[in-house]
Protein backbone atom coordinates (compact mmCIF):
# COMPACT_ATOMS: atom_id res chain seq x y z
CA UNK A 1 0.00 0.00 0.00
CA UNK A 2 1.53 3.36 -0.80
CA UNK A 3 0.77 6.58 1.55
CA UNK A 4 -1.17 7.97 -0.50
CA UNK A 5 -3.39 5.56 -0.12
CA UNK A 6 -2.79 4.52 3.70
CA UNK A 7 -4.20 8.15 4.12
CA UNK A 8 -6.97 8.19 1.35
CA UNK A 9 -8.33 4.90 3.34
CA UNK A 10 -7.79 6.71 6.72
CA UNK A 11 -9.36 10.02 5.60
CA UNK A 12 -6.34 11.94 6.33
CA UNK A 13 -5.20 15.06 4.56
CA UNK A 14 -1.11 15.80 5.39
CA UNK A 15 1.53 13.74 6.14
CA UNK A 16 1.56 15.79 10.13
CA UNK A 17 -2.11 14.07 10.65
CA UNK A 18 -0.52 10.47 9.37
CA UNK A 19 2.70 10.55 11.59
CA UNK A 20 0.25 11.02 14.28
CA UNK A 21 -1.51 8.60 13.80
CA UNK A 22 1.44 6.16 13.53
CA UNK A 23 3.06 7.95 16.46
CA UNK A 24 6.32 8.27 14.56
CA UNK A 25 8.35 11.32 13.48
CA UNK A 26 7.31 14.00 10.83
CA UNK A 27 10.28 14.11 9.10
CA UNK A 28 10.53 10.04 8.77
CA UNK A 29 7.02 9.86 7.33
CA UNK A 30 7.51 12.93 4.86
CA UNK A 31 10.60 11.08 3.36
CA UNK A 32 8.53 8.20 2.15
CA UNK A 33 7.54 8.47 -1.30
CA UNK A 34 3.76 8.92 -2.03
CA UNK A 35 3.40 6.46 -4.69
CA UNK A 36 5.87 3.40 -3.33
CA UNK A 37 4.93 0.67 -1.13
CA UNK A 38 5.04 1.77 2.55
CA UNK A 39 8.28 1.00 4.67
CA UNK A 40 6.95 -2.40 6.77
CA UNK A 41 7.62 -0.54 10.25
CA UNK A 42 5.81 -1.97 13.15
CA UNK A 43 3.63 0.88 13.15
CA UNK A 44 2.70 0.96 9.95
CA UNK A 45 2.10 -2.82 10.04
CA UNK A 46 0.10 -2.89 13.10
CA UNK A 47 -1.95 -0.26 11.73
CA UNK A 48 -2.66 -2.35 8.83
CA UNK A 49 -4.06 -5.64 10.96
CA UNK A 50 -0.94 -7.62 9.74
CA UNK A 51 0.53 -9.24 12.23
CA UNK A 52 4.64 -10.45 12.36
CA UNK A 53 5.27 -14.02 12.22
CA UNK A 54 6.22 -15.45 15.45
CA UNK A 55 9.43 -17.33 15.51
CA UNK A 56 8.99 -20.60 15.32
CA UNK A 57 10.35 -22.08 18.49
CA UNK A 58 13.08 -25.16 17.48
CA UNK A 59 13.24 -27.75 19.74
CA UNK A 60 16.25 -28.09 21.17
CA UNK A 61 18.40 -30.89 19.87
CA UNK A 62 19.06 -33.86 21.78
CA UNK A 63 22.62 -34.73 22.49
CA UNK A 64 21.80 -38.71 22.53
CA UNK A 65 19.88 -38.74 19.86
CA UNK A 66 22.63 -40.11 17.65
CA UNK A 67 23.82 -42.79 20.66
CA UNK A 68 20.54 -44.79 21.23
CA UNK A 69 20.30 -47.64 19.42
CA UNK A 70 18.42 -50.56 18.45
CA UNK A 71 18.45 -53.33 20.95
CA UNK A 72 18.60 -56.53 19.52
CA UNK A 73 17.42 -59.85 21.84
CA UNK A 74 17.96 -63.38 21.23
Amino acid sequence: MSKRALRARLGLSSDKQLATVLQLPLEQVEGWEEERALPAVPEVLRLLGVQPAAAVEVPPADPDDNRIVAVETA
